[in-house]
């Protein structure tokens, strides 16, 4: 009994401190995107049910905390719209964990990807419906941004371009947003998964092994080949923004998932000449570099998934052994 009371503790306090991780990743702009990490790595040593409860847990109180935010605007279409797009990310993000956790048995990683993508797609039709059905609400959000957009640019453009008219800035910059949507959500639930099982492995010799022979199964590039088709295709064929929108997303998320085998390349010529370096070395070095160096960061992230699309093709690794099939 007593040693159940210590483990329920221990659960508890591990608990209280995942969740104080996570809220203050949250918090922070550059790594938002990973709040979610926390609350994975609690299912490691608690199980997946109590980390899915705390994860509900903590997107409430962060849907409580949002409504007390703007409370002062929640009586309007606009607040509740405003509360919408707050909680758009991070609804998507924690739900695509706990369908991480719940497919652990699920051996194909294609399909598992996409699967986590799924709950962003669905909750953004209820949230574009709703504001794109009254003309009014779709103007005061577009005016909200566009005067946001112009108190953080309107200085710098005033010196580097005098005379630029905001509203096609505004324009630009939200067709840019919507477009990466999905990829930038993607980045996050990968880069998430990833960190939870390299922890989850991280004493099996087997997982490095794992990583360094992973590939797509060969027909995924087709997905590939399509949607960057489908884009080629739109900028000689007058379409809906909205589609076209849409297809920039599809294509980018294809891109990220020919990243992940173009990772698997880098590491393991990398692992060639250096067993001792682990995945996640490599990942956090790549990271850095795509996210924070000038220059060098456009190679990254342009070669990563070129490399990526080429071992399709070709035996980019070549690390000498037969290949498994871990998709």
């Amino acid at each position: 009994m007593q040693d159940g009371s210590r483990t329920g503790l221990r659960s508890l306090v591990e608990g209280i401190l995942m969740f104080v991780i996570s809220y203050v990743l949250f918090n922070l702009e550059l790594f938002s995107l990973f709040f979610m990490v926390p609350l994975l790595l609690y299912a490691i040593n608690n199980g997946t049910r109590k980390a899915g409860l705390l994860t509900a847990v903590f997107m409430l109180f962060i849907i409580v905390t949002d409504i007390f935010l703007i409370e002062g605007s929640m009586d309007t279409r606009l607040g509740f719209a405003f509360l919408l797009i707050d909680l758009y990310i991070p609804l998507s993000l924690s739900a695509a964990g706990i369908i991480w956790l719940r497919t652990r048995g699920e051996r194909r990683l294609l399909g598992r990807l996409w699967m986590t993508l799924l709950p962003s797609i669905v909750l953004i039709v209820p949230c574009a419906a709703f504001i794109l059905s009254d003309r009014a609400l779709s103007s005061a959000v577009y005016t909200a941004y566009g005067n946001a957009f112009a108190v953080m640019f309107g200085p710098v453009l005033g010196l580097v371009a005098p005379g630029v008219d905001m509203k096609v800035l505004t324009d630009l910059i939200l067709i840019t947003v919507m477009s990466l949507l999905f990829p930038v959500l993607f980045c996050g639930i990968c880069a998430t998964c990833f960190i939870y099982e390299s922890a989850l492995h991280s004493r099996e010799s087997e997982w490095e092994e794992a990583v360094m022979r992973f590939s797509f199964p060969q027909d995924a590039i087709w997905g590939f080949i399509a949607s960057w088709a489908l884009v080629l295709l739109l900028r000689f064929v007058s379409a809906p923004l909205p589609l076209e929108i849409a297809v920039m997303n599809l294509a980018f998320v294809w891109t990220l998932f020919y990243a992940i085998q173009g990772f698997t390349v880098v590491f393991a010529r990398v692992r060639r000449h250096h067993r001792t370096v682990k995945s996640m070395t490599v990942f956090l070095a790549l990271a850095v570099i795509g996210l924070l160096i000038p220059g060098i960061n456009f190679i990254v992230l342009i070669g990563v998934p070129l490399l990526g699309v080429l071992e399709t093709f070709f035996d980019m690794k070549k690390i000498g052994v037969g290949y498994e099939d871990h998709s």
